[in-house]
């Protein structure tokens, strides 16, 4: 629980942790022993730790404002940003858990922004106390080095040092940047999120500053495993950051597979592996033995790069259409458009292992040029039904997938009349509410046209209310609608002028197909998925790019 500070706080100091008790409890202890700081609370975000990381905090009784927060496993860029959220300091320390602060740490900091710089960095020399390793080592060499590189460059930071275990910066440009993005270190990933945070911050034209004064040791407790897990992530985030920064790729991507890596590493991977770890772990690590650990860590990021969809480029993009998540047996007309949740969550799980699910906002570099990762694929719905945000949202969101959702913008929270002249049952849609939140969590809001008529039947004064019209209602509601999608799939030459006119950027289709580099934006093409899709038929379908259309 946290309690309201009895003076205004200067600094909040956010600590995200997961499994190392020890080590955070002696992060907290060391924020005790601050001399010349400013007022400051300290905020702890467990980030589900089962080790009793929570028990072990709780018997701490610091003088300064101390606040515990628990999550379910979400990475360390979730646990920062629940930090950041709920803290009350003007400014904001990111601090690693094996972080323990010099005593002037937080005074330094205070200097650094009053001297005029917006975010600061600190050095982060080895703790002594560290076990001893050559990882540890070598990443003692490491902070030494860049200490020296960026004091004789006059503090000026690169893209590469932006390293976010001991950075600070006022909250209001944190929130107005959008924090850290979770998409990097979901479920416990490593890497990226501080990059991609640094990134926009140059991009936003703040002041970045290393202060050699501002010290926190790292007691480094890496071990020879882990660290290779975090290269095979590390390669992962890579991917990530040049698809989400596509101006930057070759640059973020500059690391290249050797062919030899291709022909022969790649087979053999588990085999080195399991070697170095065998030989490291029996305390051999001299030249030889620390130069193939470090092949081993080449192929383990490589291996992270593939897992990731490789380097984006100028590939096709798959787009799935859905209709209800729903199990509609039995109802007539509609039951083919209804896919029950099981079946629905049973096609993510398929997504996942083998394809790479992109989100609109990438979907949209995709038509502006940009490249996209192996086998891509935008999973839209159509409609809005209310069982969108009542089974889809979950499963979606368990597996980290955005979307796109076309809503029928005079209905909100009504029914699918269109529907009813046909005898179909009413199923409820979601209201102005609902799609605010389908928005809130990753879930990209266009238009379905006002009341679903078939568009080429219209007059062209009805086609543009109809267009218009919904573009304004969804922004009444607080909406950002970019892209359409045509009510039962129908557009002619007119209404693709229309909704050109109208605004939108994107329109689909439901002819089948995929989309390519140079395809008519308003004409986009994607793959109805039917209740009747499982299995093989899923599959099949996937890789045909649709098949025929259902009429």
């Amino acid at each position: 629980m946290k309690q309201a500070p009895a003076s205004p706080l200067r600094f909040s100091v956010v600590i995200p942790t997961y499994g190392r008790r020890d080590l955070v409890v002696d992060a907290v202890r060391a924020l005790a022993r601050q001399e010349g700081a400013p007022a400051f609370e300290v905020l702890v975000v467990v980030d589900g730790s089962k080790d009793g990381t929570t028990d072990a905090l709780a018997r701490l009784a610091p003088a300064f404002p101390f606040t515990v927060l628990e999550q379910p496993r979400g990475g360390r860029a979730a646990a920062c940003h629940r930090g950041a959220l709920t803290a009350d300091g003007e400014l904001l320390l990111f601090l690693d858990d094996d972080m323990e602060a010099a005593a002037d740490l937080l005074a330094e900091h205070e200097h650094a922004h009053r001297e005029g710089a917006e975010v600061v960095f600190g050095h982060i020399p080895l703790h002594p106390g560290s076990p001893r390793s050559f990882l540890a080592e070598a990443v003692g060499e490491w902070a030494e080095s860049r200490a020296q590189r960026l004091m004789a460059q006059g503090g000026r930071l690169g893209i590469e040092d932006f390293l976010t275990g001991q950075m600070s910066l006022a909250r209001a440009v944190y929130l107005d940047l959008g924090g850290f993005d979770p998409g990097f270190t979901r479920g416990g990933a490593f890497g990226g999120e501080d990059l991609d945070l640094g990134r926009r911050l140059v991009a936003d034209g703040r002041r970045l500053v290393f202060n050699p004064r501002a010290v926190s040791r790292q007691r480094y407790v890496v071990t020879p495993r882990h660290y290779l897990r975090q290269w095979r992530d590390a390669g992962g985030a890579d991917v990530l950051l040049a698809r989400k920064h596509p101006e930057e790729a070759g640059r973020i991507l500059r690391r290249r597979e050797s062919w030899a890596d291709r022909l022969v590493g790649r087979p053999l991977r588990p085999l080195v592996r399991a070697v170095v770890l065998a030989l490291v772990g029996a305390g051999a690590a001299g030249p030889r033995r620390r130069h193939w650990f470090f092949r081993a860590r080449d192929l383990e990021y490589f291996r992270g790069v593939r897992e990731a969809g490789g380097p984006p480029r100028r590939g096709t993009v798959r787009v799935l259409c859905y209709h209800a998540v729903a199990d509609l047996k039995g109802a007539r007309v509609l039951e083919p458009y209804g896919v029950p949740p099981r079946c629905f969550a049973q096609q993510l799980a398929y997504l996942d292992r083998r394809f790479h699910v992109i989100g609109p906002d990438e979907f949209g570099r995709f038509l502006a040029g940009a490249g996209v990762p192996r086998r891509a694929v935008l999973i839209t719905f159509d409609d809005a039904y209310a069982d969108l945000a009542e089974e889809g949202l979950p499963v979606l969101g368990a597996r980290n997938m955005p979307a796109a959702a076309f809503a029928v913008s005079s209905l909100l929270g009504g029914t699918n009349a269109w529907d009813a002249p046909i005898g179909a049952p009413q199923l409820p849609l979601l209201d102005a509410g609902g799609l605010r939140e389908l928005s809130r969590r990753g879930i990209a809001v266009g238009s379905h046209t006002r009341t679903h008529p078939v568009l080429p039947d219209l007059a062209p004064h009805d086609v543009e209310a109809e267009l218009a019209g919904s573009r304004d209602e969804l922004e009444r509601i607080g909406l950002r609608p970019r892209w359409l999608a045509y009510p039962f799939g129908e557009h002619d030459a007119g209404v693709r002028r229309a909704a050109a006119g109208a605004g939108y950027e994107a329109a689909f289709t439901v002819e089948p197909g995929v989309v390519r580099p140079g395809s008519d934006p308003l004409a986009l093409p994607r793959i109805e998925i039917f209740r009747d899709d499982v299995g093989w038929r899923f599959a099949w379908k996937l890789e045909w790019a649709g098949g025929r259309r259902r009429r």
